[in-house]
């Protein structure tokens, strides 16, 4: 279900583990009575460890989506590393380095995990001290996010000549967003009074739910519209595979070591933007002959974003906090004694979700691996218009449906002011304000 989901455009596993927890009932019955027939007795445990498979499974496949579908058109400034290798014949390039970027991620991170969890939890409590400066830490990542705009690896010594419009643009785009994320977040826009859609029951809506239209009004309508028109790909030219490749070295294992624990434990961050914040200089260059940029900044991303998940479980079970969907819904399906007790207590619970995890991440990297020849025959119908346009729907349907009026108005908000960036040559991160300005604030609130 993972992978499947991976690869339909603007499925996110936060949806998989929203209809978990929605339909609770059916999935515990559903593996309670797979428990029944091995003679176990933990269904919330299997279903937490098929919550975390999925989550692991859905990590890999995304990169196919990300680098056939919703390649921009030509006039588009601003280019995702992987959609730019697509258009130079190179997408199964980079899906292959997204694999391995992936499963050397989640290894590393379980080597480091339980050291960690030891510092992090009393008697060290590193985070307990940690959460003190949080608003402090908070506010120097998005300081980092938005100088890297105008100063592309934080070098102050090399400014281009439209630094500061640079990073004027990228803070504009970071405080509009982060007015969205507050309004979303921190007002009563769930409950206000607006000419509701008849489905919905209630006078308002969950405020997770609005998640849904906000990110894809960000983030995936906007780039489903760009493809719109867009050239074809090349084809893959064999005597090309075997010419570019990247091997990760030190320095790059352990950024995305850090930037895991960075996603893993800390609030309002994404792997996109802890690449950022961890090595400014990789960024979304315009530089279309940067190939070995563009896999390093694919590879950087995909270990990010698998760390992350393995490291959120440590945060899960250490400080009791839940850093994406799924981690919510393991700790709905769990229970909080699972949770709050002493981690070390929970070892075996969390060594359980972790083998599960291992699991999915050697069978995804081994289909993506061996796919190579269906991606080439599958890659002109990724890549066409018709698939863009049937995404598109299925987005805007799916948000409409579930949030109704209100996710329409944040849906059409959000896309226009998601259209912007990749057109004035800003980096779609920025954007992550929209999260990051609300967890400022919160935290701002508490000192």
């Amino acid at each position: 279900m993972g992978f499947g989901a991976g690869l339909v455009p603007g499925l996110h596993m936060n949806n998989i583990a929203a209809g978990l927890c929605a339909y609770a009932g059916l999935a515990l019955g559903l593996f309670g009575a797979t428990a029944s027939a091995v003679g176990y007795e933990e269904s919330g445990l299997l279903l937490s460890c098929f919550a975390c498979s999925a989550m692991v499974a859905h990590i890999f496949s995304e990169a196919v989506t990300s680098a056939y579908v919703g390649i921009p058109a030509e006039d588009t400034v601003s280019v995702l590393p992987a959609h730019r290798l697509a258009k130079a014949g190179l997408g199964n390039i980079a899906v292959r380095v997204a694999a391995d970027g992936c499963l050397a991620g989640l290894v590393m991170s379980l080597l480091l995990l339980f050291p960690l969890c030891a510092v992090m939890a009393p008697p060290i409590d590193l985070y307990g001290l940690l959460k003190r400066v949080m608003a402090f830490i908070v506010l120097g990542f998005s300081s980092l996010l938005i100088l890297s705009e105008g100063f592309p690896g934080l070098k102050v010594a090399v400014r281009g000549r439209d630094w500061l419009r640079m990073t004027l643009a990228g803070a504009t785009f970071f405080v509009l967003a982060g007015l969205v994320g507050v309004i979303v977040l921190m007002t009563d826009f769930y409950a206000c009074s607006v000419p509701e859609a008849p489905w919905i029951d209630e006078p308002f809506v969950a405020k997770s739910s609005l998640l849904l239209p906000m990110f894809a009004g960000l983030f995936g309508v906007p780039g489903l519209l760009l493809s719109l028109g867009s050239r074809k790909v090349l084809d893959i030219v064999g005597s090309r595979v075997s010419v570019w490749t990247f091997a990760p070295g030190l320095k790059d294992s352990a950024m995305a070591m850090f930037g895991g624990m960075v996603v893993g434990w800390m609030p309002g961050m994404t792997s996109g933007s802890a690449v950022t914040i961890c090595s400014p200089a990789v960024r979304e260059v315009s530089d279309k002959d940067d190939i070995q940029g563009s896999l390093r900044f694919i590879w950087l991303y995909s270990a990010v974003s698998a760390a992350g998940a393995v490291f959120a479980v440590g945060a899960l079970f250490v400080i009791s906090r839940a850093r994406s969907g799924t981690m919510d819904a393991v700790r709905y399906f769990i229970g909080d004694g699972s949770v709050y007790d002493s981690w070390y207590e929970s070892m075996p619970s969390m060594a359980t979700v972790l083998l599960a995890m291992v699991i999915s991440a050697v069978l995804s990297h081994f289909i993506l691996l061996n796919c190579d020849k269906w991606l080439t025959r599958t890659k002109r119908a990724l890549c066409s218009d018709s698939l863009a346009a049937v995404s598109l729907l299925f987005v805007v349907s799916l948000s409409i449906v579930l949030t109704g009026t209100r996710g329409a108005l944040l849906l059409g908000t959000c896309t226009a002011l998601g259209l912007l960036p990749p057109l004035l040559g800003v980096r779609r991160i920025q954007l992550m304000g929209c999260l990051l300005v609300p967890v400022e604030l919160l935290f701002l609130k508490a000192l």
